[in-house]
């Protein structure tokens, strides 16, 4: 059936098929559990500032997340009647749907997104597919998008950068060139304006500048609409990070736990750097101990996952899907030393500028920081497969069966089924 469709129509049918898949995985019991989760105990709280108390706070991350998050939850009617006071807390009568969604948004878009760069770096399209069903199927990264987390922007927003800048880059029409330039400044905004470590992808961004540069012959091509595009960029930059900060401060005016790190001047530039150098400064002074983290060489093995929710029988508990997490693990181990491309080499760049840099931090630190590496892993172990498949060898239904599998083995705690508490004891004797 499939072979009598032309190949936009297979291309729209595999999009809209991963899509579906996507939405389906983030959205379906999204209200459940009705219980604050993990982290969910700290962001709602600085939801609770913005949307109703408007009580100055303080977080060691850029506060857009949390405002888009407090707008939705607002226009959903709430009132700040959750006080977030501890893992657990019931969430019954609140709008726990609106509380989630924009995470579940952004993380559903991350395949879709995946899909299309790997597309533009003429992977093929049962290949493409494959790289963002793993996305979607990857246990950790949906369970930190299915929270209160900030941890899906980030990720978004770091394809989007990638891709707006292939885009960039290859567009003909000065037009385009411009657009896409706007385009990539913004989805960098989105991606620092989530973590400060979003600041790696500045690293492959630069890599595909000076890519293009080399491919023309060493020399840059100063027109009026490369000037434009590259200004078209930081202005996109510029204004989306900055409003954030405008709003942050706008909306909170009252005296609260944030007065004790910082006393707002009214000069919406004087204070961003001075709230800045505080937050790396917060950042870097966490000494607090906690049960659950890992060291950062520990994470490509997903040696110490994190009980994120626990009761009366289910557990929600952060482990990755092994197929994935593993697999593409091997994968790059396997082949990245006989199909070095561009591309590869630049997904290589990525892991290693979002990975490395913890190994300097002296914080305690979580498996979850580990998600941003991971999905540059993803994406290599995807182009390295579509590269070295071969008639009767591997294929990618044999790489989505796996991910399947992988995923119905972990689900039960992705998801807080009940009756599945004693899963991640079963995981980790998995290791």
């Amino acid at each position: 059936m499939f072979r009598n469709l032309s190949h936009a129509n297979r291309e729209m049918l595999a999009f809209a098929a991963l899509a579906a898949v996507s939405f389906a995985l983030h959205f379906i019991h999204l209200t459940q559990p009705a219980q604050v989760v993990f982290d969910e105990y700290h962001f709602g709280k600085f939801v609770n500032a913005y949307c109703c108390s408007h009580e100055t706070i303080f977080d060691i991350h850029p506060p857009h997340s949390k405002l888009v998050m407090a707008w939705i939850v607002k226009l959903w009617g709430y009132d700040g009647g959750v006080g977030f006071k501890t893992i657990g807390e019931s969430l019954t009568g609140a709008p726990i749907f609106a509380f989630r969604l924009w995470p579940a948004l952004v993380g559903s878009l991350l395949p879709l997104v995946a899909f299309k760069l790997l597309r533009h770096w003429r992977v093929p399209l049962a290949w493409a597919f494959t790289g963002g069903f793993a996305l979607a199927l990857e246990n950790g990264i949906l369970i930190q998008t299915r929270i209160m987390a900030l941890d899906g922007q980030l990720l978004l927003g770091s394809l989007l950068s990638v891709l707006m800048c292939e885009k960039m880059l290859a567009a003909r029409r000065s037009s385009k060139k411009i657009l896409f330039g706007l385009f990539m400044g913004l989805s960098l905004a989105l991606t620092v304006s989530a973590k400060f470590t979003g600041l790696a992808v500045i690293a492959i961004l630069g890599f595909q500048l000076a890519q293009n540069f080399m491919n023309s012959g060493m020399k840059w091509n100063w027109t009026r609409t490369s000037l434009a595009a590259a200004l078209a960029a930081l202005a996109g930059f510029l204004a989306l990070y900055l409003a954030g900060w405008w709003l942050h401060f706008l909306w909170l005016t009252k005296p609260g736990p944030g007065s004790a790190f910082y006393a707002v001047t009214g000069n919406f530039l004087e204070d961003v750097f001075t709230l800045h150098k505080i937050m790396l400064k917060a950042n870097n002074g966490i000494t607090s101990a906690h049960p659950w983290t890992s060291i950062w060489w520990e994470w490509p093995i997903m040696q110490k996952p994190i009980y994120y929710w626990v009761d009366q029988g289910a557990s929600i508990y952060f482990v990755g899907n092994p197929a994935v997490w593993w697999g593409a693990h091997m994968v790059c181990l396997a082949l990245l030393g006989f199909r070095r491309t561009m591309q590869t080499n630049l997904l290589a760049l990525g892991w290693f500028a979002s990975f490395i840099p913890y190994a300097f931090v002296s914080r305690g630190l979580f498996l979850y920081h580990y998600l941003p590496p991971l999905m540059w892993v993803i994406l290599l172990a995807t182009i390295l497969l579509s590269q070295t498949s071969k008639p009767n060898r591997i294929k990618p239904w044999h790489v989505m069966v796996l991910i399947v599998c992988g995923f119905l083995i972990t689900s039960p705690v992705t998801f807080g089924f009940v009756g599945w508490k004693e899963i991640p004891v079963v995981l980790l004797n998995l290791r």
